[in-house]
Protein backbone atom coordinates (compact mmCIF):
# COMPACT_ATOMS: atom_id res chain seq x y z
CA UNK A 1 0.00 0.00 0.00
CA UNK A 2 1.29 3.21 -0.53
CA UNK A 3 1.75 5.81 2.64
CA UNK A 4 1.37 9.27 2.70
CA UNK A 5 0.30 11.69 5.13
CA UNK A 6 -2.97 10.30 5.07
CA UNK A 7 -1.96 6.87 6.35
CA UNK A 8 -0.24 6.12 9.40
CA UNK A 9 1.17 2.82 10.09
CA UNK A 10 -1.34 1.56 12.55
CA UNK A 11 -3.93 2.50 9.59
CA UNK A 12 -1.85 1.09 6.81
CA UNK A 13 -1.94 -2.44 9.00
CA UNK A 14 -5.63 -2.17 9.10
CA UNK A 15 -6.20 -1.44 5.40
CA UNK A 16 -3.61 -3.67 3.58
CA UNK A 17 -5.70 -6.51 3.36
CA UNK A 18 -8.22 -5.09 1.58
CA UNK A 19 -7.04 -1.76 0.25
CA UNK A 20 -3.37 -1.17 -2.25
CA UNK A 21 -4.06 2.44 -2.27
CA UNK A 22 -6.01 5.69 -0.24
CA UNK A 23 -6.20 9.30 -2.27
CA UNK A 24 -8.42 12.26 -1.58
CA UNK A 25 -10.15 13.79 -4.84
CA UNK A 26 -9.01 13.23 -8.45
CA UNK A 27 -4.83 12.84 -8.61
CA UNK A 28 -4.06 15.27 -11.75
CA UNK A 29 -2.08 13.36 -14.45
CA UNK A 30 -0.33 16.67 -15.58
CA UNK A 31 -0.19 20.22 -14.89
CA UNK A 32 -2.47 22.47 -15.73
CA UNK A 33 -5.18 20.33 -16.98
CA UNK A 34 -8.03 21.68 -18.25
CA UNK A 35 -10.43 19.37 -16.52
CA UNK A 36 -10.78 16.70 -13.82
CA UNK A 37 -9.86 13.35 -15.29
CA UNK A 38 -11.76 10.34 -14.19
CA UNK A 39 -9.06 7.93 -15.17
CA UNK A 40 -10.05 4.42 -16.64
CA UNK A 41 -9.20 1.91 -13.94
CA UNK A 42 -9.51 -1.86 -13.86
CA UNK A 43 -9.96 -1.30 -9.68
CA UNK A 44 -12.74 -1.10 -7.19
CA UNK A 45 -12.84 1.90 -5.30
CA UNK A 46 -14.85 2.77 -2.08
CA UNK A 47 -15.47 6.84 -2.33
CA UNK A 48 -17.14 8.68 0.63
CA UNK A 49 -17.49 12.57 0.75
CA UNK A 50 -16.24 12.99 3.61
CA UNK A 51 -18.50 15.12 5.90
CA UNK A 52 -21.40 13.73 4.96
CA UNK A 53 -23.65 11.44 7.18
CA UNK A 54 -25.44 10.75 4.01
CA UNK A 55 -25.36 6.80 2.59
CA UNK A 56 -26.09 7.92 -0.48
CA UNK A 57 -22.24 9.77 -0.47
CA UNK A 58 -20.77 6.39 0.08
CA UNK A 59 -20.26 4.60 -3.43
CA UNK A 60 -19.22 1.60 -4.90
CA UNK A 61 -17.62 2.44 -8.24
CA UNK A 62 -16.74 -0.21 -10.38
CA UNK A 63 -13.73 -0.98 -12.80
CA UNK A 64 -14.13 2.14 -14.91
CA UNK A 65 -13.45 1.25 -18.85
CA UNK A 66 -13.74 4.62 -19.98
CA UNK A 67 -11.93 8.12 -19.41
CA UNK A 68 -14.47 10.72 -18.39
CA UNK A 69 -13.60 14.87 -18.22
CA UNK A 70 -15.56 16.65 -15.43
CA UNK A 71 -15.26 20.33 -14.79
CA UNK A 72 -14.11 20.87 -11.46
CA UNK A 73 -16.51 21.35 -8.62
CA UNK A 74 -15.88 22.88 -5.19
CA UNK A 75 -15.86 21.32 -1.74
CA UNK A 76 -15.86 17.56 -3.58
CA UNK A 77 -13.41 16.40 -1.06
CA UNK A 78 -13.71 12.37 -1.59
CA UNK A 79 -11.91 9.76 0.49
CA UNK A 80 -11.03 6.97 -2.35
CA UNK A 81 -10.05 3.69 -1.40
CA UNK A 82 -9.05 1.61 -3.73
CA UNK A 83 -9.49 -2.48 -3.60
CA UNK A 84 -6.59 -4.98 -4.06
CA UNK A 85 -7.53 -7.10 -7.08
CA UNK A 86 -10.40 -9.35 -6.24
CA UNK A 87 -10.55 -8.03 -2.55
CA UNK A 88 -13.97 -5.84 -3.57
CA UNK A 89 -16.20 -9.22 -4.34
CA UNK A 90 -15.20 -10.44 -0.83
CA UNK A 91 -15.54 -7.32 1.00
CA UNK A 92 -19.19 -6.98 -0.75
CA UNK A 93 -20.05 -10.27 -0.90
CA UNK A 94 -20.94 -10.74 -4.15
CA UNK A 95 -19.77 -10.97 -7.52
CA UNK A 96 -18.51 -7.90 -9.81
CA UNK A 97 -19.65 -9.01 -13.11
CA UNK A 98 -22.62 -6.43 -13.18
CA UNK A 99 -20.76 -3.10 -11.36
CA UNK A 100 -18.26 -2.04 -14.48
CA UNK A 101 -18.69 1.85 -15.52
CA UNK A 102 -21.42 2.06 -12.39
CA UNK A 103 -21.57 4.16 -9.22
CA UNK A 104 -23.82 2.13 -6.87
CA UNK A 105 -25.06 3.64 -3.43
CA UNK A 106 -23.95 1.91 -0.54
CA UNK A 107 -27.27 1.44 0.57
CA UNK A 108 -28.05 -0.22 -2.33
CA UNK A 109 -25.65 -2.91 -2.13
CA UNK A 110 -26.66 -5.04 0.90
CA UNK A 111 -23.00 -6.07 2.27
CA UNK A 112 -22.53 -6.61 6.00
CA UNK A 113 -19.07 -5.34 5.54
CA UNK A 114 -20.22 -2.00 3.63
CA UNK A 115 -23.31 -1.91 6.17
CA UNK A 116 -20.81 -1.73 9.01
CA UNK A 117 -18.75 1.46 7.52
CA UNK A 118 -21.82 3.00 6.76
CA UNK A 119 -23.08 2.82 10.04
CA UNK A 120 -19.69 4.20 11.90
CA UNK A 121 -20.41 7.05 9.73
CA UNK A 122 -23.96 7.66 10.78
CA UNK A 123 -23.35 7.25 14.06
CA UNK A 124 -20.92 10.06 13.97
CA UNK A 125 -17.25 8.29 14.72
CA UNK A 126 -15.83 9.80 11.38
CA UNK A 127 -17.16 12.88 11.30
CA UNK A 128 -16.07 15.42 13.40
CA UNK A 129 -15.67 18.28 11.75
CA UNK A 130 -11.81 18.46 13.42
CA UNK A 131 -10.67 15.33 12.40
CA UNK A 132 -7.76 14.75 10.05
CA UNK A 133 -8.26 12.80 7.13
CA UNK A 134 -5.98 10.08 8.74
CA UNK A 135 -8.36 10.01 11.89
CA UNK A 136 -11.47 9.28 9.60
CA UNK A 137 -9.63 6.70 7.76
CA UNK A 138 -8.64 5.28 11.54
CA UNK A 139 -12.51 4.79 12.24
CA UNK A 140 -13.42 3.34 9.12
CA UNK A 141 -10.62 1.08 9.09
CA UNK A 142 -11.72 0.16 12.63
CA UNK A 143 -15.57 -0.50 11.20
CA UNK A 144 -13.62 -2.99 8.51
CA UNK A 145 -12.92 -6.92 8.62
CA UNK A 146 -9.38 -7.49 9.81
CA UNK A 147 -8.84 -10.11 6.96
CA UNK A 148 -10.68 -11.05 3.75
CA UNK A 149 -12.47 -14.57 4.96
CA UNK A 150 -12.06 -17.51 3.86
CA UNK A 151 -15.20 -18.86 3.00
CA UNK A 152 -14.48 -22.09 1.26
CA UNK A 153 -11.79 -24.00 -1.14
CA UNK A 154 -13.18 -22.81 -4.03
CA UNK A 155 -13.38 -19.17 -2.80
CA UNK A 156 -9.88 -19.54 -1.87
CA UNK A 157 -8.96 -21.26 -5.02
CA UNK A 158 -10.26 -18.34 -6.82
CA UNK A 159 -8.68 -15.74 -4.83
CA UNK A 160 -5.30 -16.94 -5.63
CA UNK A 161 -6.10 -17.48 -9.52
CA UNK A 162 -7.04 -13.57 -9.13
CA UNK A 163 -4.11 -12.95 -7.08
CA UNK A 164 -1.93 -14.53 -9.64
CA UNK A 165 -3.26 -13.71 -12.87
CA UNK A 166 -3.60 -10.14 -12.55
CA UNK A 167 0.61 -10.00 -11.35
CA UNK A 168 0.88 -11.86 -14.52
CA UNK A 169 -1.41 -9.54 -16.71
CA UNK A 170 -0.32 -6.13 -15.50
CA UNK A 171 2.96 -4.25 -16.61
CA UNK A 172 4.06 -2.98 -13.70
CA UNK A 173 7.34 -1.06 -13.88
CA UNK A 174 8.33 -2.97 -17.43
CA UNK A 175 6.69 -3.90 -20.62
CA UNK A 176 6.85 -8.01 -19.76
CA UNK A 177 3.44 -9.22 -19.15
CA UNK A 178 2.02 -12.66 -19.96
CA UNK A 179 -0.68 -12.73 -22.78
CA UNK A 180 -3.83 -14.60 -21.56
CA UNK A 181 -3.97 -17.95 -22.34
CA UNK A 182 0.36 -18.09 -21.33
CA UNK A 183 -1.46 -17.00 -18.10
CA UNK A 184 -3.86 -19.66 -18.09
CA UNK A 185 -1.80 -22.21 -19.11
CA UNK A 186 0.56 -20.87 -15.92
CA UNK A 187 -2.42 -21.86 -13.85
CA UNK A 188 -3.77 -24.97 -15.06
CA UNK A 189 -7.16 -23.52 -16.58
CA UNK A 190 -8.94 -23.09 -19.30
CA UNK A 191 -9.20 -19.69 -20.38
CA UNK A 192 -12.92 -19.72 -19.88
CA UNK A 193 -12.82 -20.64 -16.70
CA UNK A 194 -10.12 -17.53 -16.26
CA UNK A 195 -12.35 -15.28 -17.78
CA UNK A 196 -15.42 -16.56 -15.51
CA UNK A 197 -13.06 -16.51 -12.91
CA UNK A 198 -12.23 -12.76 -13.44
CA UNK A 199 -15.21 -11.39 -14.27
CA UNK A 200 -16.62 -12.61 -11.12
CA UNK A 201 -13.66 -11.30 -8.65
CA UNK A 202 -12.37 -7.86 -10.79
CA UNK A 203 -15.74 -7.05 -12.49
CA UNK A 204 -13.87 -7.83 -16.21
CA UNK A 205 -12.60 -9.75 -18.89
CA UNK A 206 -8.45 -10.35 -18.55
CA UNK A 207 -8.06 -8.65 -22.30
CA UNK A 208 -10.03 -5.40 -20.72
CA UNK A 209 -7.60 -5.71 -17.32
CA UNK A 210 -4.72 -5.59 -19.46
CA UNK A 211 -6.23 -3.02 -22.39
CA UNK A 212 -7.31 -0.56 -19.31
CA UNK A 213 -3.52 -1.62 -17.36
CA UNK A 214 -1.38 -0.24 -20.44
CA UNK A 215 -3.70 2.87 -20.65
CA UNK A 216 -2.96 3.86 -17.52
CA UNK A 217 0.88 3.11 -18.20
CA UNK A 218 1.06 5.05 -20.83
CA UNK A 219 -1.06 8.11 -18.51
CA UNK A 220 1.92 7.37 -16.03
CA UNK A 221 4.81 8.37 -18.04
CA UNK A 222 2.75 10.77 -20.94
CA UNK A 223 5.21 13.36 -20.91
CA UNK A 224 8.39 11.13 -21.85
CA UNK A 225 8.57 10.72 -25.85
CA UNK A 226 6.40 8.16 -26.86
CA UNK A 227 7.94 5.41 -29.25
CA UNK A 228 9.38 4.87 -25.62
CA UNK A 229 6.35 5.19 -24.12
CA UNK A 230 4.76 2.48 -26.38
CA UNK A 231 7.70 -0.02 -25.67
CA UNK A 232 7.52 0.37 -22.06
CA UNK A 233 3.57 -0.09 -21.93
CA UNK A 234 3.53 -3.33 -23.74
CA UNK A 235 2.50 -2.55 -27.08
CA UNK A 236 3.29 -3.88 -30.57
CA UNK A 237 4.00 -0.26 -31.93
CA UNK A 238 3.23 3.37 -31.58
CA UNK A 239 0.07 2.83 -33.85
CA UNK A 240 -1.23 -0.03 -31.54
CA UNK A 241 -0.74 2.32 -28.41
CA UNK A 242 -2.54 5.62 -30.31
CA UNK A 243 -5.22 3.35 -31.13
CA UNK A 244 -5.72 1.70 -27.68
CA UNK A 245 -5.49 4.81 -26.14
CA UNK A 246 -7.98 6.93 -28.34
CA UNK A 247 -10.73 4.08 -27.58
CA UNK A 248 -10.22 3.96 -23.83
CA UNK A 249 -9.42 8.29 -23.71
CA UNK A 250 -11.30 9.67 -26.50
CA UNK A 251 -8.28 11.09 -27.83
CA UNK A 252 -4.76 10.44 -28.66
CA UNK A 253 -1.13 10.21 -26.36
CA UNK A 254 -0.30 13.42 -28.50
CA UNK A 255 -3.53 15.40 -27.89
CA UNK A 256 -3.90 14.33 -24.43
CA UNK A 257 -0.42 15.42 -23.33
CA UNK A 258 -0.76 18.45 -25.44
CA UNK A 259 -4.14 19.51 -23.07
CA UNK A 260 -6.56 19.42 -25.73
CA UNK A 261 -8.99 16.99 -24.09
CA UNK A 262 -12.84 15.59 -25.35
CA UNK A 263 -15.88 17.57 -24.92
CA UNK A 264 -16.02 18.33 -20.77
CA UNK A 265 -19.07 16.86 -18.85
CA UNK A 266 -20.42 18.43 -15.75
CA UNK A 267 -19.15 15.95 -13.05
CA UNK A 268 -23.21 14.21 -11.93
CA UNK A 269 -23.84 12.08 -8.99
CA UNK A 270 -26.14 8.80 -9.15
CA UNK A 271 -26.69 5.15 -9.89
CA UNK A 272 -25.26 3.88 -13.26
Amino acid sequence: MQRDKLITAEVADLLRPWFSDVTVGAQPVIGDAPAVLEQPDHAVTLTWRVGSDDPHDIVIMGPRTQARYHLERPGRDCLQLRFRPGRAADFLGRPLRDLADRAVDAADLGSKSLTAVVQTIADGGALAASQSHAARLRSLAEAIPVAPPTHTDRAALHRRIVAEATALLSIGDGPTHEPVHRVARRLSVSERHLRTVFADRVGLTPSRFVRIDRVRAVLARIQQKLPEVSSRAGYYDQSHMTAEFRNVMGTTPDAFARRRWPTIEACTAGNG
